[in-house]
């Protein structure tokens, strides 16, 4: 009775997705999506996958499955250079998606001997569309902080204060959480006083509904409370209203934005790289940026000023930057 034999959601919709393939082609990617799902410690040696991996990687591969089965292909070992060029995209994301799906599992399949060569090798993708972050408009982030003892305030709180991202929502447990401050894996938070307001208002609230559950993560839904799973990215969304990427990316905008396109600040409060941290500080000075923030400027939420006790640590509202947030 203990022993989960629930068949996973990504084992039914690979097998939903591939079944108008041919047989032969069929069996190389079920190969080839074992592995990845499971890992492998015999040579060569495969890395387990989460589940949000493989399917993007299967979803931007089956249009190409698609064309070659449909143009008579029965296995992935007919599958020449040629095929590949012939299916791939002009340019832009598109392109650069769909050969790396293919790229990722051809590959894997000639590791293991299943298939004879790789015919993406040598094969150069470009590059992608760049994207501009926007900045969100001030009722949006007052919205949501509201109703402070529900998940939906805690949630925004964190986002629009600290710029946390949905994975360290997801993974956070209640021993993180200690003396104000949020341990997560690569730096330490000081919390600002609005997000430790709705943090408390928000465990009593969890604690009054779900008083038993044994699931140590600090948000869980009503799936979630009876075991000890996390939420999806799709729950926090929901709960939201809003993309969490969005709150996130204003934050971000407004931190480089009062830095002055600093992008050491962005890589130390945040955790980005460099070049993550460049998209942002290149927004600084922008003509379209600059009118949209005009148009929908008027009073944000208080920046983060933490008292003289707080020692070095700290971070900044959505206004102004605070002090270094990394001890």
């Amino acid at each position: 009775m203990l022993d989960d034999d629930r068949i996973p959601r990504i084992v039914t919709w690979f097998q939903e997705q591939t079944a108008s393939l041919p047989e032969p082609m069929v069996g190389e990617l079920t190969a080839w999506f074992e592995l990845v799902l499971r890992g492998a410690t015999s040579a060569p040696r495969v890395k387990a996958r989460p589940h949000q991996w493989i399917h993007k990687k299967v979803y931007e591969s089956l249009p190409a499955l698609r064309t070659w089965a449909a143009d008579g292909k029965e296995s992935l070992r007919s599958v020449t250079r040629a095929d590949v060029l012939a299916v791939l995209p002009g340019g832009g994301t598109p392109r650069v998606a769909m050969l790396q799906g293919l790229r990722h599992i051809l590959r894997l399949l000639k590791r293991r001997g299943l298939i004879f060569t790789d015919p993406t090798t040598q094969i150069s993708g470009g590059s992608t569309f760049p994207t501009v972050p926007l900045p969100v408009q001030v009722a949006d982030l007052r919205e949501p902080l509201k109703d402070e003892a529900t998940p939906r305030a805690a949630l925004a709180s964190l986002i629009i204060f600290h710029g946390l991202t949905s994975k360290e929502l997801q993974t956070m447990v209640t021993t993180d959480l200690c003396d104000g401050r949020l341990c997560l894996k690569d730096r330490t938070v000081l919390l600002a006083t609005e997000v430790r307001t709705r943090l408390e208002k928000y465990r009593a609230y969890r604690t009054t509904r779900w008083p038993r559950t044994a699931n140590p993560h600090v948000f869980i839904s009503q799936t979630t409370a009876c075991g000890t799973g996390r939420v999806s990215h799709v729950w926090i969304n929901d709960t939201l209203g809003i993309p969490a990427r969005r709150l996130r990316e204003d934050r971000l905008l407004h931190e480089a934005a009062s830095t002055g396109g600093d992008p050491r600040r962005i890589c130390d409060l945040f955790g980005l790289s460099v070049g993550a941290a460049l998209r942002y500080t290149s927004t600084v000075g922008q003509p379209g940026i600059v009118e949209y923030r005009l148009r929908n400027s008027g009073p944000r939420p208080a920046p983060y000023a933490p008292t003289a006790s707080a020692d070095t640590a700290g971070s900044a509202g959505p206004g102004k930057p605070g002090p270094a947030q990394v001890r």
